[in-house]
């Protein structure tokens, strides 16, 4: 476990102690994260922040994805499955794979009718499972292999693009980050709503197939900036002057954050652009729905 008081964080801490009016808002809120590196003092963010909140549901994978190319239409899969957004469904879908093209494809024509049209503004993702390494290994090895495209229309949409490097076996967060929608790579030009979704999966061969079970795709869905932060409990900070330590409380109640490997949290200002004061990882906790997490924070000033 890696706890940091960021740069940010020292100036947060020197200009409220030293400037008679400071400029800094104090700490008030917190994020937490996935697949974080180890903190180090010139961090600004989490690598990976994850919605805290519900945020919008586009799709929660329980619509059949109509296959082309390389790709046949999807079957559902109750066996594995991504918990998040307030969803109650217990299904994804098998991302199935013929041997017919190297580009495989899987459409929703309408995300209005599956969940709900994106928002250009907002950030997104969406879970993909790869079941072993010798699935894995049919992504093609050089160069995009798999594209998330959100868009209004089959040939106009934004894409978050990924190479086999990127992915592993198992879940895969399939994300933006904190770059929006509309702010992703474009192809053709995007107008109208962005009510298309599509998954395309690029392999090595056109011979390499998928069954169920080898690529699964679950829970598309967007966030603001808002859904990423909770404020502190309520009593937090506490200050002990005796043994110069201050104690902040995050908690987590069964409803937040819930289908990730949370590893890091950071504690955050109010400034309108916020500073990240304080960053700690650990070993990562899977959050479900029947999961509470207390996140304590301290920091203790040495005694002369």
């Amino acid at each position: 476990m890696t706890d940091i008081l960021t740069n940010s964080g020292k100036i947060v801490v020197m200009n409220r102690a030293y400037k008679s009016s400071p400029d800094y808002t104090a700490p008030a809120n917190f994020r937490v994260g996935i697949n974080n590196g180890t903190p180090v003092a010139a961090d600004t963010d989490l690598d990976y922040a994850v919605p805290i909140s519900d945020g919008t549901t586009l799709d929660d994978g329980s619509n059949t994805m109509t296959g082309s190319d390389g790709g046949d239409n999807s079957t559902d899969n109750t066996d594995t499955y991504k918990q998040g957004a307030g969803n109650t469904d217990a299904k994804a879908q098998n991302l199935i794979a013929n041997n017919t093209n190297t580009s495989k494809v899987w459409t929703i024509a309408d995300l209005a009718v599956a969940g709900s049209n994106a928002t250009g503004t907002q950030f997104i993702a969406c879970w993909i499972y790869i079941k072993d390494a010798t699935t894995l290994s049919k992504f093609k090895t050089a160069g995009t292999c798999l594209e998330i495209r959100v868009g209004s229309s089959a040939s106009d949409y934004y894409a978050i693009e990924y190479t086999a490097a990127d992915l592993a076996v198992g879940w895969n967060w399939v994300t933006g980050n904190t770059t929006a929608l509309e702010d992703l790579t474009e192809t053709g030009t995007v107008a109208g709503d962005l009510d298309t979704f599509a998954i395309e999966i690029t392999t090595n061969n056109a011979t390499d197939t998928f069954v169920a079970g080898d690529v699964i795709y679950d829970l598309l869905r967007q966030w603001e900036t808002s859904d990423l932060i909770q404020s502190f409990v309520s009593g937090y900070p506490s200050l002990d002057e005796v043994t110069y330590s201050v104690t902040i409380k995050g908690y987590l109640d069964a409803t937040k954050a819930n289908g990730f490997l949370i590893n890091a949290a950071a504690l955050e200002n109010t400034d309108s652009t916020p500073k990240r004061t304080d960053i700690s990882d650990f070993g990562g906790e899977s959050k479900a729905d029947t999961d509470e997490f207390a996140l304590v924070f301290v920091n203790t000033l040495s005694q002369g």
